[in-house]
């Protein structure tokens, strides 16, 4: 038994041994093979690392339980938005500033309420800043923004709890 199996592995070593000198031989034999080429070009765009918007956490703007009806004008309660930015070191200072929404029916660049003919305009630095548009800014010196309650003129308002949504994004440009 001991010598059928040195056999076999003997056959086996001899089998290896030759398929690895056919192998060898056979990259050898071949002809030289032409060289080809092509050029590969790579796109590569580089962003810096995105700014953090009030250390991401919910932004709210509590107009309190005392909003009347009959004074909302434009002016009346406009509250600020509270918010810090946050940017990497090495970040671009050239930035823009969004507030992204759904306008209201009655004035699209105004945030729609849950009460018909209401909505909250937003401003920048006593500038409007209609919602879904961008404004320019240089950081770390990022823009006031408020937000004041609005209404469709002529529209008497009926009371109740409002609310209204949006997101605010800060993008390099």
């Amino acid at each position: 038994m001991a010598s059928e199996k040195s056999c076999r592995y003997t056959w086996r070593v001899l089998y290896v041994a030759l398929y690895a000198a056919l192998l060898a031989l056979g990259t050898t034999a071949h002809p030289a093979m032409a060289a080809s080429s092509s050029t590969i070009n790579v796109t590569v765009t580089l962003t810096a690392a995105p700014c953090e918007i009030n250390s991401n956490i919910l932004m709210e703007v509590n107009f309190g339980n005392d909003v009347l009806t009959t004074l909302v004008d434009g002016n009346y309660k406009k509250m600020p938005v509270p918010y810090t930015v946050k940017c990497p070191p090495g970040a671009p200072s050239a930035m823009n500033i969004r507030i992204e929404g759904t306008g209201a029916a009655f004035n699209h660049d105004v945030l729609t309420t849950n009460i018909t003919d209401f909505g909250i305009a937003i401003s920048s630095n006593g500038t409007a800043l209609p919602i879904n548009s961008s404004k320019g800014f240089t950081y770390p010196d990022w823009p006031q923004i408020e937000a004041v309650p609005v209404k469709r003129p002529g529209a008497t308002l009926s009371g109740g709890v409002f609310s209204a949504g949006a997101v605010m994004k800060v993008e390099y440009r």
